[in-house]
């Protein structure tokens, strides 16, 4: 059965994508899961693999056309299957087409090349074949003919200088992939001038940072993300710490504080402690506050399980246990899952405010930044206070906006007297 290639969309608000190239032309077989094509959004450009196997046939776009999301621009064929509402497809036979290999097809394609015309080594043309036919009638590589390529190893030749045309590529039909680029960019004389200090190099990523990524990016794209912010009075919390201090604490800080009082503000609050799952809201039992660190190789989020019934000398125990374990790559599941809410605080840097994503299943992030001294009007005169900015998170399709604010004015208070609140 006939196989539709759609448009796909790769966007929420995507309404057309613009195809840049095909990676397998017209009549060539094709394997699922191949590089079938490349298409373009506003944000990305990508691969999309072939659907099914077979014979590509009945391409209704053409590259460098924007084309409706969900529209249908080709089809995938078994051999001898029809398009629906056509003749049957003829698998071309030995007796009237020439043998060649599918890079051998796509360059005799692209130049316009009779293949019954090229001389053969063997008994198929081969890639080497067409190039020493071109060579040899002096044909000139026509720059309106895309050389098929990654969109990462065109990015990498136009940085380096490098004709994607005289590269021999190692990927699927021929195609030029970055390693191809990087070997030649490592085979260049030592007489070439250096590539500007500035030029960006492929980097690294380790699988870590790829899963952030990945989740972060679903996060965005599927989760409707709103923002509350709040300026509150920091002076009680901050001569809270201190007493801790005195009292021979030193290793409280001002998160244990914040992590205690968010926990107990989610107590009072049950609706911000919840996910949407199977398009219902699910409201947790356990108050599991998850922790944003940042490690070498990215981001990870250690959860404080049951943070509303510990101290803070207690929270801060675990912090300092999950921190070094985070650094570490020590981790266990148990430390790593079961989060219901997280804070993410960059206030250590000197970072003012921001606001984070959130983190999924989880409805919330509270996102702290340092605690400021600034000149406020108290009482008709001017006083210098210690000033916390926060900024809320929130999955509007669990929390609206009046509860997220109802939350924020009770963790305010919280803060404001945070003593009073413990028991």
């Amino acid at each position: 059965m006939a196989t539709e290639v759609f448009m796909p969309a790769l966007g929420i608000a995507q309404d057309t994508g613009k195809l840049l190239e095909w990676l397998v032309q017209e009549g060539q077989t094709v394997h699922k899961g191949q590089p079938l094509m490349v298409i373009e959004t506003d944000k990305t450009t990508v691969e999309i693999e072939a659907p099914a196997s077979g014979i590509l046939a009945n391409v209704r776009a053409r590259a460098g056309e924007d084309i409706p999301v969900g529209q249908v621009i080709a089809h995938i064929l078994e051999a001898g299957e029809a398009v629906p509402g056509t003749q049957a497809v003829a698998t071309p036979s030995p007796a009237t087409a020439k043998a060649a290999s599918p890079v051998a097809a796509r360059l005799a394609a692209e130049k316009g090349l009779d293949l019954s015309q090229v001389p053969s080594r063997s008994e198929r043309v081969t890639k080497e074949d067409v190039l020493a036919y071109l060579a040899a009638q002096v044909q000139v590589t026509s720059p309106s003919q895309p050389v098929l390529a990654s969109p990462k190893a065109r990015r990498l030749a136009q940085e380096s200088g490098i004709a994607l045309e005289s590269l021999q590529g190692s990927g699927p039909q021929g195609a030029v992939l970055a390693a191809d680029v990087l070997r030649a960019v490592e085979k260049r004389p030592l007489a070439a001038p250096p590539a500007p200090p500035m030029a960006e190099q492929p980097a690294q990523v380790s699988r870590m940072w790829k899963t952030m990524a990945k989740r972060m990016s679903e996060s965005w794209r599927t989760v409707p993300h709103f923002f509350l912010e709040s300026d509150v009075d920091a002076t009680a919390l901050v001569s809270w710490r201190e007493q801790l201090r005195q009292r021979g604490h030193s290793e409280v800080t001002l998160t244990d504080l914040l992590i205690k009082l968010t926990a107990l503000a989610l107590r009072q609050h049950p609706r911000l402690n919840a996910s949407w799952i199977d398009e219902d809201i699910v409201l947790h039992q356990e108050i599991n506050l998850g922790l944003a660190v940042m490690v070498e190789e990215g981001l990870l989020v250690p959860v404080i399980h049951h943070a509303d019934r510990l101290g803070v000398l207690e929270i801060a125990e675990r912090r300092q246990k999950l921190i070094a374990g985070a650094q570490a790559n020590r981790l266990t599941l148990e430390e790593m899952s079961g989060g219901t809410f997280t804070l993410s605080n960059l206030g250590m840097f000197g970072v003012s405010a921001f606001s984070a994503i959130i983190n999924p299943p989880e409805a919330g992030i509270l996102a702290v930044g340092a605690i400021e001294e600034k000149v406020v009007a108290l009482n008709g005169q001017m006083v210098i206070q210690p000033r916390l900015r926060m900024t809320l998170s929130l999955d509007h399709r669990v929390v609206d906006g009046a509860r997220g604010a109802q939350f924020l004015q009770t963790l305010e208070g919280l803060i404001e007297q945070p003593l009073r609140s413990l028991d």
